[in-house]
């Protein structure tokens, strides 16, 4: 019976079957547009990285809150009006805010955690809204939106906290403030290049500085 199961491939690959050019679901590319919608700029990437550093400070009987608490607020977020006159320069502000935080108190204040992170949630799902279109296509890409922001910060949350309980060491500690430190301060430059994207002189100023 071993010396058959090669055959049994064999014939499993060769067989001819339908191919198909694109998905056979309907409206399923919507779906994978919007679970990676949530890292497809600089801003909403480094906002859910610094709100995984935030939220690793603490252990999982309160993470859990803080993480249903951010999805909730994504999925409430799509069904908002735009509030805001430029979502990046906004999410930039609130990403350097988590990771000051994260850096300076890891794993206290936690109602002003929360609250930032229900704030996240609502930015990041405003941010998600697709274009006008079918509601049911229109729900689909949502479906994804909703789903790839909470995994991306579950699995951010789920490698910091491995981190700090496979390496009881002192230094990872410090380590991971200083990797929130780092990326406060990458969002702090990003922040003050797109407030100068429209002034040219104060533009070239920025970057002068930068370099």
């Amino acid at each position: 019976m071993t010396q058959r199961w090669p055959l049994v491939w064999l014939a499993v690959i060769v067989a001819p079957s339908p191919a198909y050019a694109h998905s056979p679901l309907p409206g399923i590319e919507g779906f994978y547009i919007g679970l990676l919608h949530p890292f497809s700029t600089p801003a909403q990437a480094l906002l859910i990285l610094g709100t995984g550093l935030m939220t690793g400070g603490f252990g999982e009987s309160v993470a859990r809150w803080l993480l249903a608490a951010f999805g909730l607020a994504t999925m409430a977020g799509l069904f908002l009006p735009d509030w805001w006159p430029d979502p990046d320069v906004v999410v930039f502000a609130l990403a350097f805010g988590v990771c000051v935080l994260a850096a300076l108190a890891p794993g206290r204040l936690l109602w002003i955690v929360a609250g930032l992170s229900v704030l996240g949630g609502l930015l990041i799902g405003g941010i998600s809204v697709p274009d006008p279109g079918p509601p049911r296509d229109r729900a689909i890409t949502m479906s994804g939106s909703i789903l790839g922001a909470s995994l991306g910060l579950l699995y951010l949350y789920g490698i910091v906290r491995w981190i700090r309980e496979r390496y009881r060491w002192v230094w990872v500690g410090v380590a991971l403030r200083i990797a929130a430190a780092w990326t406060g301060a990458i969002t702090l430059v990003m922040l003050a290049l797109r407030l100068a994207a429209d002034d040219p002189e104060l533009l070239e100023a920025s970057l002068t500085t930068i370099r």
